[in-house]
């Protein structure tokens, strides 16, 4: 029997090459469209999943509800809580903070910088990540030991052999002599995870603020949990611990006042969610947009029943040229069991040749798609041969089932006593108009969507930021804070050739710096609200070049335009100071224009500040996120906590201008090396995501419209031989050319241009939804779908043009002859 189904797939094969190429091409495009976006689907869901039991592992974030603020969620929180926690819940099985920074590690005369953390020694016992050297249970037991990922032990010693080693480390001017103890292993699947260096917490940091005070945070708690109903009996009590240790009187600046609880709460996220749920996370720019993924599923999913449309629609309109062969079997004995097993058969091994060619697709395209979405993509064939069998069954089925029905019932007495072919009737021609709407229907759909999300995704990269971009590098975080090495980096850097300007900030493009304080409006109704604040140095205005609404900026000529920055504003007495506010601010304090602000007071306790000035807003977050209002404050005097520095320049490329810059950071500031990136390096990363898989929609749903137009070619070249001799009979009683190509065309083209009105309604919807998460976004223009329309019914109508013109043209007498 198998034979039998081999050698009538071979004989249809050579009779009709043209429709077994179509078949198995479509089905090999379409699987491998569905393979790589189900690897790429995969590896998105894969995150962290290499961490055992990462499900019970929890980082502890924050949730601001500050008023006049947007909701804002955050992962690091205040390391106070971290004793409370283990006291308050005995379902904590472990628990460890995790102080990320950026360490300098010294061997000789090379500096190496690299992102690390300052943990508990009962990190390992918290998160499990795997060692290839070293003991994970006294790892981190003693203070001075260090934890080196394999690449960082490489690129120290040149081997991962480096227990017992020395390195020095240094981290915001502190050295430290540590011993490596460890040596971490590469994970096997993707983490979210992946310190290079991982130490004990020094006693010097414990001092630090976010160690010792509610408002201030600099890292993540985890903790790990033996089962969901302890996360959820952890869950249900955060609010009454945040109540039971944040409470304290207004004035105590370790607490959050009487009710903490109205501004501030706990969350827990599990380790095996945190790749998605930081999309929307203050400090997640790694993150992934989950819709975004699973789109690519769906598109995937798509590509692949499309192929399978191509395949069935084919076969349906083909098998009425079998049906002679059909009866010729049935009267030497065949049942239509075989029958029915024969068909299936061939349709199977056809989807065995598609997923073969779909496979080798795979192989050929996944190291360009892997390089595309910046992953370590691999062919994994533990996953890729179980879902190719999977898909093969589901395909040969689901393209054979219905042929092999038709073709099996069909009388043999009847079929061979007629002259020509059985056509099938009326409900063989719906269906196949059906199929063609369905598969226009999914890829008119998926190309209106794709074009959105990519003009979305350009907008988004020439959004107006408020301020001049273009000519501007800014540093990483400085973390020295003393004012005289600051002013002496300042001062470098302004004397470098090409930079025009320079400034330090505390605020930056891609914000990670908070410093927020409450203010009052003054007068008969007071506005109270929580406010984010900025300090910057002279040069500021030169550097951004923000759009100034009203009033004027910091001049030194003003003895009030000097404050003694917000780490110490609170300690400066009854004074007022001057301020700029941003347009956000403005509603928030209740003023109904920029020139109504400007001269207001704002206090907080007894400081106070007069508004000099409204700027308009910069944007420094993503365009998911509202502008928070913003009071800048200006200083010369004082150092600032934390600050970037900017540097403007003109007349020298990008790439010159930061090897100078990060020459002269380097010799002034030698224990922080650093690193300058322009304003679009930092901004991206809030749309690292929707690019990289913007560009697999773009080529996954053009692809999807070959796949289709292939489809649409077989079976007009099908129908148009089927019409041979119904055109013959149209000529010879006066139809022209014309009239018979606008028949035809009009035949074809129907079920299209209904899919594409069909297809409108449910990617308006999906659209509507996606853009609603920005703050920012494009209008959802008809053109977008008028263009998509026209382009699809250009493509549909050229595809079968040529088939369709030959039989137009033909000369009635032959056609007659024909069938």
């Amino acid at each position: 029997m198998l034979m039998t189904i081999f050698r009538g797939a071979v004989r249809q094969a050579q009779r009709h090459p043209l429709y077994v190429g179509l078949n198995v091409l479509g089905l090999g495009l379409g699987m491998a469209i569905c393979l790589v976006l189900a690897l790429q689907v995969r590896h998105e869901y894969e995150f962290n999943v290499s961490i055992p039991n990462a499900t019970n592992i929890l980082r502890v974030g924050q949730r601001l509800s500050n008023p006049g603020l947007p909701v804002s969620e955050h992962a690091d929180v205040p390391f106070i809580a971290f004793p409370f926690l283990k006291v308050d819940f005995p379902q904590i099985l472990a628990a460890t903070r995790y102080d990320s920074d950026v360490f300098v590690m010294h061997m000789g005369d090379r500096h190496l910088s690299t992102n690390g953390a300052m943990v508990d020694p009962t990190f390992f016992e918290t998160i499990p990540l795997k060692l290839e050297r070293g003991d994970p249970k006294t790892a981190l037991a003693r203070p001075g030991s260090v934890v080196l990922s394999a690449e960082k032990a490489r690129a120290l010693f040149g081997t991962t052999a480096a227990l017992g080693r020395t390195v020095l480390v240094s981290r915001e001017g502190h050295r430290l002599d540590l011993t490596v103890t460890g040596v971490l292993a590469p994970p096997a699947q993707p983490v979210t995870l992946a310190p290079d260096l991982l130490t004990g917490i020094p006693a010097y940091r414990l001092d630090d603020s976010a160690y010792r005070y509610w408002g201030a945070s600099s890292g993540s708690i985890f903790i790990r949990v033996g089962s969901a109903r302890d996360r959820a009996a952890i869950a249900s009590r955060l609010r009454d611990f945040v109540i039971a240790h944040a409470s304290g009187a207004p004035n105590d600046d370790v607490a959050l006042g009487r009710h903490p609880e109205r501004r501030f709460a706990l969350t827990l996220v599990s380790l095996r969610e945190t790749h998605f749920h930081d999309l929307d996370v203050n400090e997640g720019d790694e993150a992934t947009d989950r819709r975004v993924v699973n789109m690519l599923g769906l598109i995937g999913a798509c590509a692949l029943m499309l192929a399978t449309l191509n395949v069935v629609n084919l076969a349906t309109a083909r098998s009425t040229l079998r049906a002679r062969e059909v009866a010729v079997r049935k009267v030497l004995g065949a049942t239509r069991r075989t029958l029915f097993v024969q068909f299936m058969g061939e349709a199977l091994v056809n989807a065995i040749l598609g997923s073969l060619l779909g496979l080798a697709l795979t192989e050929v395209a996944l190291p360009g798609v892997a390089s595309l979405m910046g992953s370590t993509l691999r062919m994994d064939y533990t996953f890729v041969l179980p879902f190719l069998v999977a898909v093969v069954l589901v395909t040969g089925f689901a393209s054979g089932l219905y042929p092999a029905l038709l073709l099996s019932r069909y009388p043999s007495a009847s079929t061979l006593a007629s002259t020509r072919m059985p056509s099938g009737g009326r409900h063989a021609a719906r269906l196949r108009a059906g199929l063609v709407v369905a598969q226009f229907f999914l890829a008119v759909t998926f190309a209106i969507c794709t074009l959105v999300i990519d003009r979305q995704a350009r907008f988004l990269q020439q959004i107006d930021l408020g301020f001049v971009q273009s000519g501007l590098l800014i540093s990483p975080m400085m973390t020295t804070q003393d004012l005289g090495t600051q002013r002496h980096v300042l001062d470098a850097m302004r004397h470098v050739p090409g930079v025009t300007s320079a400034a330090l900030s505390m605020l930056e493009p891609n914000i990670t710096n908070h410093w927020r304080v409450t203010l009052s409006s003054t007068g008969t109704h007071p506005v109270q609200r929580h406010i984010l604040v900025d300090t910057v140095s002279d040069g500021y205005f030169e550097t951004y070049r923000p759009r100034l609404l009203a009033g004027r900026w910091f001049d030194s000529a003003h003895g009030e335009d000097e404050s003694p920055g917000i780490a110490t504003l609170e300690q400066a007495g009854k004074r007022t100071f001057s301020a700029i506010l941003n347009r956000s601010a403005l509603q928030q304090f209740g003023f109904k224009s920029p020139e109504q602000a400007v001269g207001q007071i704002l206090t907080d306790g007894p400081v106070s500040v007069r508004i000099i000035g409204v700027e308009d807003d910069m944007r420094f977050v993503s365009a998911r996120e509202e502008v928070s209002a913003t009071l800048t404050l200006h200083t010369s005097s004082a150092a600032l906590s934390y600050p970037n520095l900017s540097v403007r320049f003109s007349h020298v490329p990008e790439s010159m201008m930061k090897a100078r810059v990060e020459q002269v950071w380097n010799a002034t500031l030698p224990e922080e090396p650093g690193y300058f990136r322009s304003v679009q390096d930092r901004i991206s990363t809030f749309y690292r995501s929707e690019r990289r898989q913007g560009r697999l929609y773009t080529i996954a749903s053009v692809l999807a419209i070959v796949i289709a137009c292939m489809g649409l070619y077989g079976l007009a070249s099908f129908t148009a031989l089927r019409r041979t001799h119904e055109i013959g009979i149209r000529k010879t009683l006066g139809a022209t050319t014309r009239n018979v190509l606008g028949l035809m065309l009009g035949d074809f083209l129907r079920p299209v241009v209904g899919a594409c009105l069909c297809a409108i309604p449910p990617a308006w919807a999906l659209m509507r939804a996606w853009l609603s998460v920005y703050q920012q976004r494009i209008a959802l223009s008809p053109l977008y779908f008028v263009f998509v329309v026209t382009i699809a019914l250009l493509i549909a109508a050229l595809t079968v043009f040529t088939q369709t013109l030959r039989v137009a043209r033909a000369k009635p007498a032959r056609a007659l002859r024909a069938d």
